[in-house]
């Protein structure tokens, strides 16, 4: 049901590869012309682009049913389950759109994103000497800070869900490190991290989301994430290792409605990709 385009693009050139091969061998063999070898190559080409298109357009009317019954069901199933509760949003990936997905399912089950966090590449790209003075600068603020470069990690994680960091967190904005909306000066116990790169074997998950969910972890905050399902390099591994639930369809239907009921559920990767390891959190199964 949630066949992607890619893999039958995939099937399509195994099956142009094999049957290729096939042909040619069997050209030898028989001792047929290159030109009849060929006409029948591409006649069984033709038939398997039929046979794979018309499967590949039943899978995505099927899908497009299944997310139109599941968007429908959606406010019964949510209601406002996150009624009340302050969200920080910290978007570590780099596909803008993820963020939109979260943001609307959030909203959708009454929660209150209070801040939204997206950190930058350049997190990635400092230099020692950046880093160097960018810790100086928070040590200023903040003299118990480390003096290396987990005093950034710290100022970030404890600016969006501890009161009296909001400082350190535009220290963090003005060196370019990450572009901020929201209130800083409330507190918050709930993190959503907005993962998964559109970079093939991005280092975002290891360097930002990791140190991050560690600390939110030793302050008692707790963390849930989200991703798409297209994304090149998924954050999930990450999640998996540090002991979050996540979800991996944020972009559908059923990845909003999983989304509110992460916070309190087993840690698990949910959702439809071969990562996952459960489709649904217990709470949502048991919903009325």
């Amino acid at each position: 049901m949630f066949a992607d385009l890619r893999y039958h693009m995939v099937s399509l050139a195994a099956v142009f590869l094999a049957v290729s091969v096939g042909m040619l061998i069997g050209g030898v063999f028989l001792q047929t012309t290159p030109q009849e070898t060929q006409q029948r190559l591409v006649r069984r080409i033709q038939e398997d682009l039929a046979r794979i298109t018309a499967e590949s357009d039943r899978n995505r009317r099927d899908f497009e049913r299944m997310e139109q019954a599941i968007r429908s069901l959606a406010p019964r199933l949510v209601g406002e389950r996150l009624k009340a509760r302050r969200v920080a949003v910290v978007q570590t990936g780099d596909d803008d759109r993820a963020l939109a997905d979260t943001l609307k399912a959030l909203r959708s089950a009454g929660a209150e994103a209070v801040s939204v966090t997206i950190v930058t590449s350049r997190w990635l790209e400092l230099s020692d000497e950046d880093k160097a003075r960018i810790v100086r600068d928070l040590r200023t603020l903040k003299p118990n800070l480390p003096d290396d470069f987990t005093a950034v990690v710290k100022a970030l994680a404890n600016g969006v869900a501890l009161f009296g960091y909001d400082q350190a967190v535009e220290t963090l904005r003005r060196a370019g490190l990450v572009r901020t909306s929201g209130d800083y000066t409330l507190p918050c116990r709930y993190v959503v991290i907005v993962g998964g790169s559109l970079v093939p074997e991005s280092l975002r998950a290891v360097e930002i989301d990791r140190p991050l969910i560690r600390q939110w972890q030793s302050i008692g905050i707790e963390v849930v994430a989200a991703e798409r399902r297209d994304c090149v390099t998924s954050h999930v591994p990450v999640y998996r290792e540090t002991d979050i639930s996540s979800v991996d369809c944020i972009d559908t239907a059923l990845g909003q409605v999983i989304l509110p009921f992460l916070f309190g559920a087993e840690p698990a990767a949910y959702g439809t990709k071969e990562s996952a390891e459960k489709v649904l959190p217990n709470a949502l199964l048991d919903s009325k």
